[in-house]
């Protein structure tokens, strides 16, 4: 009988955990730097498809990540009040274009726009400004929040308290252009 029990559950493991894949348009990084209790998720956009990015990944925790690159084109963002007027829309391969960057869990939200330049050689590319940061959260508060860019990397950060300062921690979104690509990191 215990042989028939332990077979039983081993079969069931293997089924459940065995066949589970993923499908998405984006690549998925490996995690790159560890905490104690968070882990850096990062996936990978392919800007040259002026097209909405969506990407949702669950971690070995079970905590979902949704990463979001969306483009706007110029009749968008003159109906959208926090998004500069002076925002570029191009058509690729070359130019300068405008992008929502956005990563979500089920308890919090962080997005905001950068600007970007991607001239005839790709490997000059650079976001040119990052602007309009927007956030939700539920159960806790942002503080210390920084919106900044150099010519390849755009990142907000701020620091979480949770229930009233019982729990926080450093939390970011992250964006690094290389090229077409666009890497999006986060710790949530």
């Amino acid at each position: 009988m215990k042989k028939i029990l332990t077979l039983t559950i081993f079969l069931t493991n293997i089924f459940v955990f065995g066949f589970y894949e993923s499908f998405s348009y984006a690549s998925e990084l490996s995690v790159t730097e560890e905490t104690e209790n968070e882990k850096e998720i990062a996936v990978q956009f392919d800007l040259s498809n002026q097209e909405k990015h969506e990407i949702s990944i669950v971690d070995e925790l079970g905590k979902e990540i949704t990463f979001i690159v969306e483009p706007f084109i110029l009749s968008e963002r003159m109906n959208y009040d926090k998004v500069s007027v002076f925002s570029y829309q191009h058509l690729f391969p070359y130019g300068k274009s405008t992008y929502q960057v956005k990563a979500t869990t089920p308890y919090m939200g962080i997005s905001y726009f950068i600007d970007v330049n991607i001239p005839n050689n790709i490997e000059q590319s650079q976001i040119i400004k990052t602007y309009s940061y927007d956030y939700w959260i539920i159960g806790g508060t942002l503080n210390n929040i920084t919106l900044n860019h150099t010519d390849k990397t755009a990142k907000f950060s701020a620091d979480v308290s949770w229930l009233g300062g019982l729990g926080g921690a450093n939390v970011y979104v992250k964006a690094i252009l290389s090229g077409n690509l666009l890497t999006i990191s986060t710790r949530m």
